[in-house]
């Protein structure tokens, strides 16, 4: 049976990547993003996921057209502030986006996945949960969506409802390549001190997004998968 996944922030980047990936496995797309494609595989809702009001008519209009399996919160909002200018605006940006439009969305599909007892939830997370220079904020609101998933994986599990976290490190996005040019010394650098040498594509997080999607994954719930080429357990030894 053909599943319908929802996908935030669908149109660049790794939600695109995680749009075709769930297309090409057979799965019927539904993307929301604030810009509108050329072209998309499924149905596509222009929304930004910034305006509080904006998201819930755009949840409740799929939640009454399309029956959501899947549910992929990728869509993120950062700001970069040091510690000593952390703004509460940001914060507030941050929180709404990262956080409360997560908390939204599952919960705007959850009643088809609790009455046909089969659902997946994956929630896109950052390794800047770790830690990251001037990314206080950032860092705060994708540690706070971790503890979420954690929390409604226990409060759902007897549903047959899974939810997972998949965080990615340096990946070939637009926005990575810009604010990271790859002949930039300091890119250089930080691609050093990753094991595997190189950053990551944005077809890789798509696969793990897919392996929590799929059926396959009915016992696997409550985790977190790095998707970083090894920088999160360190520089490996010479």
């Amino acid at each position: 049976m053909a599943r319908t996944a929802l996908v935030t922030g669908a149109t660049r980047g790794i939600g695109a990547a995680i749009a075709r990936n769930l297309a090409a496995s057979g799965a019927e797309v539904v993307g929301i993003a604030r810009h509108e494609p050329a072209q998309f595989d499924g149905t596509f809702f222009k929304c930004d996921l910034h305006d509080t009001a904006q998201r819930t008519r755009t949840f409740a209009t799929i939640a009454d057209r399309h029956g959501i399996d899947i549910v992929i919160n990728n869509v993120g909002a950062a700001r970069i502030e040091p510690t000593g200018s952390i703004t509460k605006d940001a914060l507030d940006e941050m929180w709404s986006v990262n956080v409360e439009a997560t908390v939204e969305a599952i919960q705007a599909f959850l009643p088809r996945m609790k009455q046909q007892s089969w659902g997946r939830i994956v929630n896109i997370a950052s390794g800047a949960i770790l830690g990251k220079p001037g990314r206080g904020g950032y860092s705060a609101t994708k540690a706070a969506l971790v503890g979420l998933s954690r929390t409604m994986a226990i409060d759902l599990a007897s549903f047959g409802i899974t939810v997972n976290v998949v965080s990615p490190g340096q990946i070939r996005t637009e926005l990575f390549l810009v604010n990271n040019p790859l002949d930039d010394p300091r890119t250089r650098a930080n691609l050093a001190g990753i094991p595997s040498k190189r950053v990551g594509e944005p077809e890789e997080v798509a696969s793990a997004v897919a392996f929590f999607a799929s059926e396959t994954s009915s016992y696997v719930t409550g985790q977190l998968l790095y998707v970083c080429g090894g920088l999160t357990v360190g520089k490996m030894p010479n």
